[in-house]
């Protein structure tokens, strides 16, 4: 048995994904986790730094972006609890982002919890995040899916990025890469 290192990119950038068919899948192999690592950095970077519906050209997710600007400032939101979604969170999680983008380590500065803010869910285990619809969310508009487990990519494992940027607008725009280890005959 040979092990390869499998990197697949599903995504409808640089367009909006109306309909699933719109998804363009590539699958590359690679006999090294080193060169499968550096590979998926390079193309998460080159659709984060070029312009497409999804990113500005600057590594930022444009649709989180203005979520994050609607957002009440820290404090101003009476029912701010401990598991509330904060704006603060959010402009973590986008830095974080952009890091992982970029190719660099990242160490979230956030602690291990479920946070909402009514629409929007965030989901961190200390290994993984998650951000998804919730509460009256799905039924406005607001029905995101950005998850990844790519924070320092040190140890030889399976990773993902996944970005459904589905922050209120009519359509999102899909970026879905893997990069898992298999075994070839």
């Amino acid at each position: 048995m040979k092990e390869l290192w499998v990197l697949s990119v599903k995504t409808s950038l640089p367009d909006e994904c109306d309909t699933k068919a719109d998804l363009k899948t590539t699958v590359s192999a690679f006999e090294t986790f080193e060169k499968a690592k550096n590979a998926m950095r390079d193309t998460i970077k080159d659709f984060a730094f070029s312009k497409n519906t999804m990113f500005e050209a600057d590594g930022r997710i444009t649709a989180l972006d203005k979520y994050i600007g609607y957002m009440y400032e820290d404090g101003e939101n009476e029912e701010c609890c401990e598991d509330f979604l904060t704006r603060t969170m959010l402009l973590k999680i986008q830095k974080a982002f952009y890091s992982i983008f970029n190719g660099e380590k990242v160490v979230l500065d956030l602690y291990e919890n479920e946070y909402m803010d009514g629409m929007i869910g965030l989901n961190y285990d200390g290994n993984s995040i998650m951000i998804y619809g919730v509460d009256d969310g799905p039924c406005n508009g607001y029905d995101p899916y950005i998850a990844t487990n790519a924070f320092s990519m040190d140890e030889e494992k399976d990773y993902y990025i996944y970005i459904d940027d589905l922050f209120g607008q009519d359509y999102s725009s899909e970026l879905y890469i893997d990069l898992k280890k298999v075994e070839v005959k």
